[in-house]
């Protein structure tokens, strides 16, 4: 028998449609409460590894790292409008981290979702260092019980991260080495 959300659930997807979900007009997701973390973005139909899932349009440049903003390079960041704000971490991501022409940066599928899942991405794909999150909440069976950034993963997840990660944090990587 299904619960009560799972039904909920089944009424917002687009059971018929294909992993790109051609031809919606809505952006394929949605805010909604989570158990453990107040709020998460849902997928509201399906996304195929390496689509789009949310695109990441900057509001503002920001001088520095805070718990609000998004680090798009070396010494730049920027506060995100939309939902894209609002994409939980997840040690276990269904999205990662891409460049986009807006001077910031995309939620791309890291592997096919489906309808109803939340979109949660590593924030490790996109922030060299991460100085001001509290311990981990995703629960997933990889979780590092503390959100970490790029510079503490280890090489093996970099490896697995690879093409979902934000670009400069490669250099980040090479300008420690030397």
């Amino acid at each position: 028998m299904f619960q009560e959300e799972e039904v909920l659930d089944l009424k917002m997807c687009d059971l018929e449609g294909d992993l790109q979900g051609e031809g919606k007009d809505e952006p394929g997701y949605e805010l909604r409460s989570t158990p453990d973390k107040g709020a998460g973005v849902y997928a509201t139909r399906n996304f195929s590894k390496n689509s789009i899932v949310v695109i990441g349009n900057p509001i503002k440049k920001a001088e520095k790292n805070t718990p609000w903003t998004t680090q798009v390079g070396i010494n730049s960041f920027i506060l995100r409008g939309g939902l894209s704000s609002k994409v939980n971490h997840s040690c276990s991501p269904n999205v990662g981290y891409r460049n986009n022409d807006n001077g910031g940066m995309d939620y791309v599928a890291f592997r096919d979702i489906l309808c109803g899942e939340e979109i949660v991405t590593d924030y490790a794909m996109g922030n060299y260092v991460i100085e001001h999150m509290p311990e981990c909440l995703c629960g997933s069976s990889r979780c590092r019980k503390q959100i970490t950034g790029w510079k503490d993963l280890p090489g093996e997840m970099k490896k697995e991260y690879a093409g979902f990660h934000a670009q400069y944090l490669a250099e980040m990587d090479a300008n420690e080495r030397e």
